[in-house]
C-alpha cells in the first residue's frame, strides 16, 4: 500500500525515473516536481476524518466500528506518507536549488575573472601601441614644421593646402595617441591623494578654457558651497576639464548659453555628487550610456571632432575612486553630468549643514 501511495504521490513512472534518466536529469525532475498530489490527499483525508469524528461525537454511527478503525488507519498511513513525501520534496528542491545557485555563482566568477584578464590585456595592448606610435608622430610633426619654415613662400596654393592637411592629421593622430596613453595610465599606478580645494581647481580650469568660453559668450555659474575633495588633483583636473570642455564644445547656439557647476550633497558613503549642467544640444536617450564607452560618441549636427576617449577616462577615474558618473539629458535642452566623489571626512558634516542652509 505504501509503495502504491508513493507511486501515486510521486506522479511519475518509477522505472523511467530509475532506469532511463541520468543523475542530472533526475535531479532536475525532482527539483521541478509539483506538490499537488499529496496536498490533495492531505485535505481530502482531513475532511473525511473531521466528518467522521463529528458524526461519532454527535452519537451518530454511520459506519461499523471495525470499518471505521480500518479507514482511520488507512488515512493515518496516507497522512504519514504524504507528510514524508512533502518533507522529502522540499529537501530535494532545496538541495537542487542550492546546487544550481552554487553552479551559476561559480560560472559567473569564472566569467568575471576572464573579463578582468581580457580588460588587462586590452589596456596593456593600448599602452604599448600608443607608446610605440607616439615617437613617429612627434617626428612627423617636427620635420613638417622644419620643412614648412625652410620652404617659406615657395609653399603656396595646392601644395600649401596639402601640407596643412598633413599637419592637421598628424596633430589629430597625436591627440588620439595621447588620450589612449592617458586612458591606459589611469589605474596602472597609485595616484597620490590629498585634500583638493574644488573652487580653486575649477577657477584654474575655467581660466584655461576662457578663450573658447568668451568666444561663445557662455556664462559660467559656480556653486557657493563646493566641498573639499579627497583624491588626486591631476585626476580631478582631468574629470572637470573633460566635462566642462564637452559642455563648451557641444553648446550649440542657444539664446542664453550657460554652464552651471555645483554639488548636490554628501551621501552615507562620504561621497558628494558633483554636477556640470549646460543648456546645449543635449544627448539622445539611446546614447546616454554608450558615450562612456571607449571610442563611442553620440552623433550630432555640430560635427565636433574628438577621440571618443574623454568620457571613458572620466568614468574610469571616478570608479577607481569609489564613485561613478552618469548623465541626464534631453535632446535640444542640454545635459547634466553627475560624478560621485569622496570628500575630506572632516568637511562632510560641514558641507551637509551648509547645503541644508
Amino acid at each position: 500500500m505504501i509503495f502504491l501511495s508513493f507511486y501515486l504521490l510521486n506522479g511519475e513512472n518509477l522505472t523511467q525515473a530509475g532506469g532511463h534518466m541520468n543523475k542530472k536529469e533526475r535531479a532536475a525532475k525532482q527539483g521541478e516536481r509539483p506538490f499537488r498530489f499529496h496536498i490533495v490527499i492531505f485535505f481530502v483525508g482531513m475532511l473525511f476524518t473531521v466528518t467522521l469524528w463529528d458524526a461519532y461525537s454527535n452519537g451518530s454511527r454511520p459506519l461499523d466500528q471495525t470499518i471505521a478503525s480500518t479507514l482511520i488507519l488507512i488515512m493515518g498511513s496516507l497522512f504519514s506518507v504524504a507528510a514524508g513525501l512533502f518533507s522529502w520534496s522540499l529537501e530535494t528542491r532545496r538541495s537542487f536549488l542550492e546546487g544550481e545557485v552554487e553552479k551559476r555563482t561559480h560560472e559567473l566568477n569564472v566569467k568575471n575573472e576572464e573579463l578582468v584578464k581580457k580588460n588587462e590585456e586590452v589596456e596593456n595592448f593600448i599602452h604599448i601601441i600608443s607608446h610605440d606610435l607616439k615617437a613617429p608622430i612627434v617626428s612627423i610633426q617636427g620635420f613638417a614644421s622644419i620643412l614648412k619654415t625652410e620652404l617659406g613662400t615657395a609653399l603656396q596654393g595646392v601644395n600649401l593646402d596639402y601640407f596643412n592637411r598633413i599637419q592637421a592629421n598628424a596633430h589629430q593622430m597625436s591627440s588620439l595617441i595621447l588620450d589612449l596613453l592617458e586612458f591606459s595610465r589611469v589605474g596602472r599606478m597609485e595616484d597620490e591623494k590629498k585634500a583638493v580645494d574644488t573652487t580653486e581647481l575649477l577657477k584654474e580650469i575655467l581660466e584655461e578654457l576662457k578663450p573658447e568660453i568668451d568666444k561663445r559668450h557662455i556664462g559660467v555659474q559656480l556653486g557657493d558651497h563646493l566641498p573639499i575633495l579627497w583624491g588626486s588633483r591631476k585626476r580631478l583636473m582631468q574629470v572637470f576639464t573633460n566635462l566642462i570642455g564637452n559642455a563648451v564644445k557641444y553648446m550649440g547656439s542657444p539664446r542664453d548659453p550657460k554652464i552651471e557647476i555645483g554639488c548636490y550633497g554628501v551621501n552615507g558613503k562620504n561621497l558628494c555628487t558633483l554636477r556640470v549642467k549646460d543648456n546645449g544640444i543635449g544627448i539622445k536617450k539611446e546614447f546616454q550610456d554608450k558615450i562612456f564607452q571607449i571610442f563611442q560618441r553620440a552623433p550630432n549636427a555640430l560635427k565636433v571632432e574628438g577621440s571618443g576617449i574623454g568620457l571613458s577616462i572620466v568614468k574610469k577615474i571616478a570608479e577607481l575612486n569609489g564613485g561613478r558618473v552618469w548623465v541626464e539629458s534631453e535632446e535640444g535642452k542640454g545635459s547634466e553630468f553627475f560624478v560621485d566623489w569622496p570628500v575630506v571626512p572632516s568637511t562632510s558634516q560641514e558641507l551637509k549643514h551648509s547645503l541644508a542652509a
